[in-house]
């Protein structure tokens, strides 16, 4: 189960259910997924199939519809998962589907236009349920927006009743896991880590090094918490002998504010939004990535992206991304401190030629814990446990891995 699904995509969520759901029908699982569609209560339940998967889409029975955020105001958004909370005419219609397709497990995802009812009813129904933290939606109303503490503590309180009956919860990263334990969450429930597998073919050999000025890529939305602005400020401290061009891929609120603040300097390109083969090129041709991220990113896809086509990131040490960056000793800054990211544009472009070329093989290198293969394993293995009974699945270097993360 999760709030939206292909070809109703507006974050890493979508993408990342997508593949887990896609992973585990191809080795053999019975997979169908239950999601919102944005069809009204009157044209009911629509059935289709992404890639193999039977797709289930119940009709919002909201306010609106999530798909349709985008130009809804605070009060409006906040009113909408208000209604989340205890949804009867969205949880009626769970119980319909789940009483039709009798599965032996749920995994929820995101839960927004669903509701942590479904939980309840789960549980009505003795149907073991696995729970993945992608995001803080079960914490406040608005991730981005002061709410009265009183709201927040009111609006999470039914979601720490009925999470009492989630048989395992993992988290995409150790922080976005304690973070909602700490908070009264999921107590009872078995807790794992596992990160998001990132789809995309990886670079078999390192990609040449540039030991001259540097082109660098910023890639994701254009709002004030992904911290870009704090990028364009280090960049126009560094001369042009050290930074020669700088790539802002994607689009927002602070395109404008950004475009102004730099000022005429010709090193920039905004690029706007480009399809994903296009990102991907960009960033396999920059020498590195920087993610100036100032809130708690509960993963960082990015940066397994750029891994992928051998390309060292830099990021601030924000949310989950200490649990994916590689040598984060070397590859972490302080967020919200342009004088931070530019010492590590500094750091970089000073290391030797050799230096370069190892940084750039270790990123080939931990990118194979993010691979489908790697989730498969570590999934099955969660559900053999909540089921009693083992499913097989092979067992992969980056499984065993994460074993350690997790222990």
């Amino acid at each position: 189960m999760n709030s939206l699904y292909s070809p109703d995509i507006i974050g890493g969520a979508e993408i990342s259910t997508q593949i887990l759901a896609e992973t585990l029908s191809k080795r053999g699982m019975e997979v169908s997924v239950v999601t919102v569609g944005a069809q009204s209560r009157s044209a009911g339940v629509i059935q289709d199939t992404v890639n193999g998967v039977d797709v289930i889409r119940l009709p919002h029975n909201n306010l609106y519809w999530l798909g349709d955020s985008k130009n809804k105001g605070s009060l409006s958004k906040v009113a909408r998962r208000l209604i989340d909370i205890y949804n009867p005419l969205q949880i009626e219609e769970v119980r319909r589907v789940l009483r039709t397709i009798k599965p032996d497990l749920i995994h929820t995802q995101n839960l927004s236009g669903l509701g942590t009812g479904v939980w309840k009813v789960a549980s009505e129904l003795n149907i073991p349920v696995v729970h993945t933290l992608r995001d803080y939606s079960l914490l406040s109303p608005m991730s981005t927006t002061n709410i009265h503490p009183m709201i927040k503590g009111l609006y999470k309180q039914l979601p720490m009743k009925f999470s009492r009956g989630v048989s395992a919860v993992i988290g995409i990263s150790s922080h976005i896991l304690n973070k909602h334990v700490q908070s009264g969450l999921f107590a009872p429930s078995n807790k794992y880590v596992i990160p998001n597998a990132v789809d995309g073919d990886i670079r078999v050999t390192p990609k040449e090094v540039n030991t001259g000025s540097l082109v660098i890529g910023c890639f994701g939305r254009l709002e004030s918490e992904k911290g870009v602005q704090y990028l364009v400020e280090a960049v126009k401290k560094l001369p042009r002998d050290m930074v020669q061009k700088v790539y802002i891929c994607g689009e927002g609120g602070m395109k404008e504010q950004l475009v102004k603040d730099c000022g005429g300097d010709d090193r920039f390109v905004f690029t706007g939004k480009v399809p994903p083969a296009e990102a991907r090129r960009l960033m396999g041709e920059v020498d590195i990535s920087i993610v100036p991220s100032t809130w708690d990113e509960p993963f960082g896809r990015v940066i397994i992206e750029s891994y992928q086509v051998g390309t060292p990131v830099f990021a601030s040490t924000v949310g989950g991304i200490p649990d994916v960056v590689t040598k984060p000793e070397d590859c972490l800054f302080k967020p919200g401190d342009a004088d931070a990211i530019a010492h590590s544009i500094r750091s970089y472009f000073g290391k030797t030629k050799e230096q370069k070329e190892e940084l750039h093989a270790l990123c080939l290198q931990h990118c194979q814990l993010f691979t489908t293969s790697a989730l498969a394993a570590r999934h099955m293995e969660v559900y053999s446990l909540i089921l009693g009974t083992v499913l097989e699945s092979p067992r992969t270097e980056a499984a065993q891995t994460m074993d350690a993360i997790n222990a």
